[in-house]
């Protein structure tokens, strides 16, 4: 499975977590792409990143909610 199929289903199954998630390692960050494999995913979800990425998050959502509502 690759993020993009991964992204594809957390639309269909309505996980705006996963969504932001992904969104923001793709398209904010570039450190992946929706051709990378799901499995890369597991790097960010690492015990050691959770304080961090969740502050990103954080700082990411209000930017990431206004371009859903824009597209």
């Amino acid at each position: 499975m690759t993020v993009g199929e991964l992204y594809r289903d957390a639309l269909v199954h309505n996980e705006p977590s996963l969504l932001m998630f992904i969104d923001f390692l793709v398209r904010e960050k570039r450190v992946l792409s929706m051709d990378d494999p799901a499995a890369k995913l597991d790097y960010y979800w690492q015990v050691r990143f959770v304080n961090k990425m969740n502050q990103y998050l954080r700082e990411y959502e209000p930017k990431w909610k206004g371009e859903k509502t824009a597209i």
